[in-house]
């Protein structure tokens, strides 16, 4: 079977780049050259920002007063670091977002909820959604956190469907990954924040 990984990849790009309606100052924690080549598919952005995963909370603190519309964390060390996720807030726009790999839903219940916490506790939208994982298929997560924009109210048809080069995303992979099963919906109710 074809490696999958660029399905991990295009999730954390597109998701948040197609849900934000004007992105021009993109942020990048971790991560590979996929997630540049997933970038690289637009040409709206006036700078991209690619801050290495060690060290991450000093990097963000030495940005200063630099202001993002889009960060991607594509490295899942920092799920309930409240205070790496209060650093990274502090560099996003008042209408900034951000997309991170998540705990389980399923399988990891009690790191999934400390992280949606942690991320509730910062932003007013906080929804997780799905991808397959290369290897098994089954389903992985990631979370969009946001101060303004909804990530299926939101989405920029548009770009989610006439941007060239998507190999896996389009506009109903962005509204079908956002669904969860009943009995997750009721183990976070009040947790995930839509």
């Amino acid at each position: 079977m074809e490696n999958l990984h660029f399905i991990r990849d295009e999730m954390l790009v597109h998701v948040p780049v197609c849900t934000h309606a004007d992105p021009k100052r993109i942020l990048v924690i971790g991560g590979c050259d996929n997630i540049r080549n997933e970038l690289g598919k637009y040409s709206i952005f006036e700078e991209i920002v690619h801050l290495d995963a060690e060290g991450a909370v000093a990097s963000l603190g030495a940005l200063g007063t630099k202001n993002f519309d889009v960060a991607i964390v594509a490295d899942d060390r920092f799920g309930g670091d409240r205070e790496f996720w209060i650093e990274l807030t502090k560099l996003l726009d008042a209408k900034g977002l951000v997309s991170a790999p998540m705990s389980n839903l399923i399988l990891a219940q009690e790191r999934a909820e400390t992280e949606l916490k942690t991320l509730g506790a910062i932003y007013r939208i906080v929804m997780p959604y799905r991808y397959e994982r290369e290897g098994d298929l089954v389903s992985s997560y990631m979370v969009l956190a946001s101060r303004f924009y909804h990530p299926t109210a939101d989405l920029n048809l548009q770009r989610a469907d006439l941007t060239d080069g998507y190999r896996y995303y389009n506009s109903d992979i962005a509204v079908a990954a956002f669904q969860t099963p009943t009995f997750v919906n009721q183990r976070y109710l009040g947790i995930i924040k839509r």
